[in-house]
């Protein structure tokens, strides 16, 4: 069994925390990741994850290490100067949204944690959006979140979920419309609740789309300040694109640390997997909500007699005529079809099975994430696998890109708008 270890502070020292750990503070302050922690606070910092502890007073701080968990004194702060700056500066200035911009690893969820920690302490509420749709901390894969902080955290998916977007993949390739407009979306609903946005972007910069993505979320948002973290000049090209009285270049800190490939998909597989565990079967009507995000019942219903016996549902849209088929139809079928009735798009039925949606209300405010285990045309029902226990405000389902299992793992994707 763990043995309770008790650590005493001076003043001002600083130690790298890295879990599993539990501590409590039993005399004095301390802060944790910016945020003040004061006598009798309890903290636990997860596994693979490290925060700065500071000693705001001489202090006593007794701990439990699990497994992984270690903790280091460091020769000083791990906190750039410069950060301390442009916080005076934002606390000066009170801008209404901040945008912070850098690539991989450069420690982007650690400083917007950081802000909104020494924000709160210094009277000013800040709302965060974290737009990382692969390994959100505010909300679950595929969304972005919104947060506002209200307490002292020490890392930011302790910041509660107040709105998410659903974007449909674990990556803004793709989906380059709902990340925009979601960014959008989420700045203004954070601007009801908070005093401050700041809005963290992901790191995809280099190539036309990841410019794109960057340049036209700058636009759309308008912020007050663009934060550049960079290591050297990788930012520089989209920089050169923006006001230059509204940028500050900041130091990445020299403890960030990074993650493989596969310790990402590791991650995002036990967000998810985490997500699901408490879900269950759900039936939805047909006629009771809308879709979005596909052609699916965006159109006129058809009889599926007059098309033959394998399709089970028909609808026309304006681009073509929509058909759900039991079996994949070879391409004579297809022909004559096509020939008989104008363009065709044909689903074959099961195709849906596993993807991922999002459940919304009336007015798009996203609920929860949904699995779909299969729609019956006849019964014209649609199930899923949820964790939403408000099924009676569902007004409309947003299709995702993504095929996913109850535990999290990724088992394909569809092309967006299939369904």
């Amino acid at each position: 069994m763990p043995m309770m270890e008790r650590l005493k502070v001076n003043a001002g020292e600083v130690y790298r925390i890295e879990g599993l750990i539990s501590l409590e503070v039993k005399e004095g302050k301390i802060s944790v990741s910016g945020g003040v922690r004061e006598k009798g606070e309890r903290i636990t910092i997860p596994r693979a994850k490290s925060v700065p502890l500071e000693a705001e007073t001489d202090a006593v701080v007794e701990y439990t290490l699990g497994a992984g968990g270690t903790v280091e004194k460091l020769p000083g702060r791990t906190i750039p100067p410069d950060w301390d700056a442009f916080l005076q500066e934002v606390i000066e200035t009170r801008p209404k949204v901040v945008l912070v911009v850098g690539g991989v690893d450069v420690g982007k969820t650690f400083l917007t944690t950081y802000f909104g920690n020494r924000l709160l302490a210094n009277g000013i509420r800040m709302a965060a959006v974290d737009s990382d749709v692969g390994q959100a901390d505010i909300g679950p894969p595929t969304t972005m979140g919104l947060g506002v902080f209200e307490r002292p955290v020490a890392l930011l998916y302790e910041v509660p979920l107040r709105s998410m977007y659903f974007v449909g993949s674990m990556s803004p390739s793709g989906h380059m419309l709902e990340f925009i407009v979601g960014m959008k979306w989420l700045v203004e609903r954070g601007l009801k609740y908070a005093d401050l946005v700041l809005v963290n972007t992901p790191g995809w910069i280099m190539g036309g789309a990841g410019r794109n993505l960057q340049l036209y979320t700058a636009e759309l948002v308008n912020p007050d300040y663009v934060v550049a973290l960079q290591r050297q000049t990788e930012l520089e090209h989209l920089l050169a694109c923006l006001p230059s009285h509204k940028i500050r270049k900041l130091t990445v800190s020299t403890k960030v640390r990074k993650r493989n490939p596969n310790e990402r998909a590791e991650l995002r597989a036990l967000l998810l997997g985490k997500y699901f565990e408490n879900s269950k079967s759900v039936v939805l009507n047909l006629n009771k909500v809308r879709f979005g995000r596909t052609y699916l019942k965006t159109g006129v219903p058809l009889n599926p007699a007059k098309f033959g016996d394998n399709i089970v549902y028909a609808e026309r849209v304006p681009e073509f005529t929509l058909l759900v088929s039991k079996r994949k139809l070879d391409p004579q079928e297809l022909e004559e079809l096509s020939a008989k009735h104008g363009p065709i798009k044909v689903i074959r039925q099961g195709q849906e099975q596993n993807v991922i949606v999002a459940l919304a209300t009336e007015d798009n405010e996203v609920l929860g994430l949904g699995i779909v285990e299969k729609i019956d045309f006849q019964r014209g029902q649609l199930v899923v696998t949820t964790p939403v226990e408000a099924i009676e405000a569902v007004k409309e389902v947003q299709f995702g890109s993504m095929k996913i299992t109850r535990e999290g793992r990724e088992i394909g994707t569809v092309r967006p708008g299939t369904f």
